[in-house]
């Protein structure tokens, strides 16, 4: 009798017990008793996805970017007044002189006129008249010689409305140091504030104001001055391209041929390329993070050439080629670029990741939080690495979790305030995939990057 039931005792290793098959079969219990944690995992939230988050803060940097500069930045020097005097005599191949307001405006065979009614056609020099009031888009031009920069009228305005303020006065001198400053500002700008956007989405989102200032300004100031130098770089890059792509047309200021075209693309895309590096570096440098400025980095980098190499077809598609403004194109294209940028970012940070937690239950239910260093401090102090607010349960420095050579553990801090790996209650135990971490009332899934 005794022999018959030692052959029916089952013996269990130790290394069967604590496999990942047995808390599967835990973890399929659990569910179908109802308990929370596999049935409460309602997945990822697209509104809590990274890439999303960063691409519509991205977007809103740039947007910001655009309405700061807008206004001082103008794709052609605006001078309207009174025809003083019209000279038809040719000048380097020009058609005509015109005196307006003691300004000497030079027109072009190919200059554009814009009716009251906003009709466009090509101007009839003919047609103007001596104290005809008109306004004149214009542009410099590199006369023959190189000497000088000659003001040449792209555009001609017939009967403009009268202008307001202090702009009737301004000087063709003056509006070229504004367009001139306006244009050393506008990599910068775009670039720091894509970097302040980007920099406190995380913070903002995970109710740290701390964090999301200390980011947010790093990243300002990151954009700004390494939007300053990567401009040199990119104006270096970009300047010979653009007058390579202006040599393929015989009328390089009405349109681009298809060769020239994909030049000026290809420059644009490599000035914004540049630009990008800096764009993405703010929330790595301030979380002492080498993985985060990685992922910033390379995604900066993409965003900025997919966006540069957005920007011209979306110029042409919305306006074309015959405008005497590109404002709003410009801030669709400047859009783009902080659209590509923060969305590149994300997808860097997604494909790059080792590991993470994505919450399953708790306030911010579906976000990831990536474990971007070797320690990372959870608890419900603002100054903690992962930060699970009002909850009594949570203690201000409850645990810890390291990176031990490829594998991660998790610590309590105390004895007082436990952490459940899978249900027990453990002191310091190593994470595995698919592991629930429960901290008070919030539950993480520990997730790690196959392979």
């Amino acid at each position: 009798m005794s022999t018959d039931l030692q052959s029916d005792v089952i013996r269990i290793s130790k290394e069967e017990a604590t496999s990942s098959h047995v808390d599967d079969l835990l973890k399929r219990q659990m569910s179908l008793r109802g308990e929370p944690g596999v049935t409460r995992d309602r997945g990822k939230k697209w509104y809590y996805q990274n890439w999303f988050v960063l691409m519509v803060v991205g977007a809103l940097g740039a947007f910001t970017a655009w309405a700061i500069n807008a206004p001082f930045y103008d794709d052609h020097l605006y001078l309207q007044g009174t025809i003083a005097s019209i000279d038809l005599d040719k000048y380097q191949g020009l058609a005509a002189k015109l005196n307006i307001r003691g300004e000497t405006i030079y027109v072009l065979p190919t200059t554009w006129e814009i009716e009251k009614g906003g009709a466009e056609h090509r101007l009839d020099l003919d047609s103007l008249r001596v104290g005809e009031n008109v306004g004149a888009y214009v542009s410099y031009v590199e006369g023959k010689d190189q000497t000088e920069g000659l003001p040449v009228a792209s555009f001609i305005v017939r009967s403009p409305p009268a202008q307001a303020g202090d702009s009737a006065k301004v000087s063709l001198e003056q509006l070229q140091g504004r367009h001139r400053v306006a244009g050393l500002l506008l990599f910068p700008l775009v670039a720091g504030f894509i970097g302040l956007f980007v920099g406190a989405a995380d913070g903002l989102i995970c109710r740290l104001p701390r964090r999301a200032l200390l980011c947010g300004a790093v990243g300002l100031v990151v954009g700004l001055v390494g939007g300053f130098v990567c401009d040199i770089a990119a104006e270096i890059a970009y300047a010979p391209l653009t007058q390579l792509a202006m040599k393929q047309s015989k009328e390089p200021a009405f349109g681009l041929s298809t060769l020239g075209f994909v030049i000026q693309v290809f420059g644009r895309a490599l000035a914004w390329g540049m630009v990008g590096v800096a764009t993405g570096l703010g929330q790595g440098i301030a979380l002492r993070s080498k993985r985060l400025l990685i992922y910033g980095l390379l995604g900066g980098v993409i965003g900025g050439l997919l966006g540069g190499m957005l920007f011209d077809p979306i110029d042409q598609i919305l306006l074309g080629p015959h405008k005497p403004s590109a404002h709003w194109s410009r801030l669709v294209g400047l859009t783009v670029i902080g659209l590509s940028v923060g969305a590149m970012i994300g997808i860097v940070e997604l494909l790059a990741r080792d590991t993470w937690l994505r919450m399953t239950q708790g306030p911010l239910s579906g976000k990831e939080f990536i474990l971007f260093k070797d320690v990372m401090n959870v608890g419900a102090s603002p100054r903690s690495d992962i930060y699970l607010f009002n909850d009594p349960q949570v203690a201000a420095d409850h645990a810890v979790i390291r990176s031990v050579g490829d594998e991660c553990e998790i610590e309590a801090r105390g004895a007082t305030h436990p952490v459940l790996l899978n249900n027990n209650g453990v002191r310091r135990a190593r994470l595995r995939h698919g592991d629930t971490v429960t901290i008070g009332r919030t539950t993480f899934v520990f997730q790690r990057r196959r392979g």
